[in-house]
């Protein structure tokens, strides 16, 4: 097991338990008086749940609580868990956590739960010079994701549509620069600085579950699109 890259036999700790629950959630809709159907409503969804239980040993309780510390000290943001019989990394967020004594000073365990998500490694399609294409989001949660557009010759009113309910357009673009439209951070860059001012869009592009439509307003550009597979 890694947590935020570091095995955690650093800790002389080794993953004893990990129990993954899905989230709990709830259709919400309505069904008006003298309806024939309900009306359904956006479902939103959790995060779901892990319960972690670390086996630690060493010299003495001393030593041993000494390295515990140190790994808990990994929680106080959240973390990157790759887990022992499981594929992908999780996301996860600190709840709870208890120290349990085992009989012998050389042995503690360390009881944590977590709310969380699992997510892939991050992917990447590219569209070089196209009008129109097509992709299929992999995951089963919304995913924020990155937008790059090279300019293959100078852009104006560059118009990318189907990356949310409203266009994105790269209003002016030198030929040989690349804006960034990063979701994940909340920015939009050239070269490292803000462009904000080159851009118009009213939400960042997050990508929804299923097949992506996308249409280009001409072929002078060259968009990346990158994003995290996320599950629920």
């Amino acid at each position: 097991m890694k947590i935020n890259g570091i095995d955690i036999r650093k800790y002389d700790a080794k993953q004893l338990t990990a129990d993954v629950q899905p989230p709990s959630f709830a259709n919400s809709y309505e069904w008006l008086t003298g309806a024939a159907l309900p009306t359904e409503f956006e479902t939103e969804v959790q995060m779901g749940h892990l319960k972690l239980s670390i086996y630690f040993k060493g010299k003495d309780r001393n030593n041993i609580i000494r390295a515990a510390s140190e790994f808990m000290s990994n929680f106080t943001k959240a973390c990157k868990m790759e887990l022992d019989g499981y594929k992908g990394t999780y996301i996860g967020f600190i709840t709870s956590n208890d120290y349990e004594k085992k009989n012998v000073k050389q042995r503690y365990v360390v009881n944590l739960e977590f709310d969380g998500f699992f997510v892939d490694d991050d992917l990447s399609i590219k569209f070089d010079g196209k009008t129109s294409a097509s992709f299929y989001k992999v995951g089963t949660r919304d995913a924020p994701c990155i937008v790059e557009v090279y300019a293959k010759s100078t852009l104006t009113n560059y118009t990318i549509a189907g990356l949310g309910d409203d266009d994105i357009i790269i209003e002016s673009l030198a030929a040989g620069k690349t804006v960034v439209i990063d979701a994940k951070t909340g920015l939009v860059t050239i070269d490292g600085a803000n462009a904000f001012d080159k851009v118009n869009m009213w939400t960042f592009p997050v990508l929804k579950t299923g097949e992506t439509a996308l249409t280009f307003s001409n072929t002078k550009a060259r968009v990346t699109i990158r994003y995290t597979p996320m599950w629920i």
